[in-house]
C-alpha cells in the first residue's frame, strides 16, 4: 500500500526525506486504507504489517496494525528512493541535462549521492526474498506500506518487465498493489491502484 499524503509543497523533489503525513488529510487516508484492506483481506488476517522507516509510511502502518492487533515490522529496503543531492530542491531547479541524463538511462542513472532505479529493484527484490523465506512457515498475506517509487519498480521487476514500463502507471495515496507470489511459478499481478 501507497502511504498518505505527505505535507509538503508540490513541486519539490522527495523520496528518502522523512516528511511529516499531511495531518489534515491523514485520518481520512488511513481510514480509507483501511477499508480498502478489509475489502481485499475478506475477513482474514494478515501475518505481518512490514513498513518503511519513513514517517509518511510507518504512522499509517502503525494505525492499520494496531486496528488488527499486529506489531510492525519496520525495513529500511522499503523505503523511497534516495534522491541525494536532488532532495527537497524544486524539480525546475534541477539541471535540464541531468533529468535528460536520468530520462535516458532510467534504470542505471542515480542523481548525486542518491540512487538508480536498479538499486530500489535490487534492494526490494532482497525483501521479498526474505518475506519468502518467512511466508514459507507463516503462510498468509503481508501487507506492506510503502512509497510509489519503490511499489512500482518492485512490480515490474516481479512481473519481468522493464524498469520503465511501470512509470506512467498511477498510484494513488493508500492505493493497493496485490501481488501474488507463487511458490512454484510466476507472480501475478492480482490488483493494481485498487
Amino acid at each position: 500500500m501507497r502511504h498518505p499524503p505527505p505535507d509538503i509543497a508540490s513541486g519539490l523533489c522527495y523520496g528518502r526525506t522523512d516528511l511529516p503525513v499531511d495531518a489534515s488529510r491523514f485520518d481520512a487516508s488511513v481510514a480509507a486504507m483501511h477499508a480498502r484492506l478489509a475489502a481485499l483481506l475478506d475477513g482474514r488476517t494478515p501475518a505481518a504489517i512490514h513498513s518503511s522507516p519513513l514517517q509518511r509510511a510507518r504512522r499509517a502502518a502503525e494505525v492499520l496494525a494496531t486496528s488488527l492487533g499486529l506489531r510492525v515490522k519496520e525495513d529500511a529496503r522499503l523505503a523511497e528512493m534516495d534522491f541525494g543531492a536532488w532532495e527537497m530542491r524544486p524539480w525546475d531547479a534541477i539541471d535540464r541535462n541531468d533529468l535528460d541524463a536520468w530520462a535516458g538511462n532510467v534504470p542505471e542513472f542515480a542523481p548525486p549521492g542518491g540512487e538508480s532505479a536498479r538499486d530500489i529493484v535490487l534492494r526490494m527484490d532482497a525483501w521479498v526474498r526474505g518475506l519468502r523465506d518467512v511466508a514459507s512457515t507463516t503462510h498468509g498475506v503481508h501487507v506492506a506500506v510503502a512509497h510509489a517509487g519503490p511499489i512500482r519498480l518492485h512490480t515490474a521487476s516481479a512481473l519481468r518487465l522493464p524498469t520503465t514500463a511501470c512509470l506512467s502507471w498511477s498510484l494513488d495515496f493508500g492505493g493497493i498493489c496485490h501481488l501474488h507470489f507463487a511458490d512454484d511459478g510466476p507472480t501475478r499481478l492480482i490488483r493494481w491502484n485498487a
